[in-house]
């Protein structure tokens, strides 16, 4: 025998109200957000830096955390912003996805690249999407992602994409917009990319300030002997926003760096215990 509809509509407003308890009484995700990304980039070769803490929103921050990963055989991967929430990690569904796509590939085409990118920040919005409104209205104006997935094509020269999402309020809850592009790269000239907090490293590198000329002027000094100076350009930016920047929540802590070029493939500059 089929209930009422009032018994039905009575039945269903009791699960409503039961399932807005359970999400009342249900903690919140760590969001995990923050961090900053120096990217020196050629042709030849691609070099990325990044800073070690995460701020956890309401728990604080926490130091070795690894922004940056090696998802595949020639891959490299860097996030900024909201990169975990709970039970995933943005350079885990990176490498997931690579896996997926990739596989044992050592080259790889700029649309396999992109191809990559675009299933990365999808499942990503997906799991954006899945968290407590509430969780990310709070937090609206930090919670932008970005990401960078760099690999090298069959004459061995680098292609890089970049991947942005962004959450915003809508009707139901929270969307993500989502923009993948492959990034230009100069085939003459070494260029510079900062992303996540990006305002201390780009006054060193306009020279905008006289603590910025004084520092600039010593790095022929600093960097004597280098075989690589944009390689350590770039983690000189990331350890100098840890130092300068007011933000101490959501950068500082030890600098990772890693590089890719098609002599040496994928290589560790600089590998705190967290990036395995």
């Amino acid at each position: 025998m089929k209930p009422a509809p009032s018994a039905l509509a009575s039945l269903g407003l009791a699960l409503l109200l039961l399932g807005a308890l359970a999400l009342e009484a249900e903690d919140p995700p760590a969001l995990e957000t923050g961090t900053v990304i120096a990217v020196a980039y050629s042709k030849q070769r691609i070099v990325v830096a990044a800073d070690s803490r995460a701020s956890f929103m309401a728990e604080g921050y926490q130091d070795e955390v690894c922004k940056i990963a090696n998802p595949a055989r020639k891959v490299i991967f860097a996030a900024s912003g909201m990169v975990g929430g709970g039970d995933w990690y943005a350079s885990d569904i990176a490498k997931q996805v690579a896996s997926r796509i990739v596989g044992d590939n050592p080259y790889l085409s700029e649309s396999t690249l992109q191809s990559v990118a675009e299933s990365w920040a999808r499942t990503m919005a997906e799991k954006v999407r899945g968290l407590p409104p509430q969780a990310v209205q709070k937090y609206l104006r930090d919670s932008q992602t970005s990401a960078i997935f760099a690999g090298l094509d069959r004459a061995d020269e680098v292609n890089i994409v970049q991947a942005r999402l962004t959450p915003v309020n809508a009707a139901r809850g929270i969307d993500v917009r989502i923009e993948v592009k492959p990034l230009q790269v100069d085939p003459q000239r070494t260029m510079y990319l900062v992303f996540g907090r990006p305002q201390i490293a780009m006054e060193f590198l306009d020279r905008k300030t006289p603590r910025a000329q004084d520092e600039v002027a010593r790095w022929q000094e600093y960097f004597r002997g280098s075989q690589d100076i944009h390689q350590d350009v770039a983690i000189r930016l990331v350890e100098l926003t840890g130092h300068f920047d007011t933000r101490k929540d959501l950068v500082g802590g030890s600098t990772s760096a890693i590089r890719l070029d098609g002599s040496g493939g994928v290589r560790w500059l600089q590998r705190p215990p967290s990036c395995y």
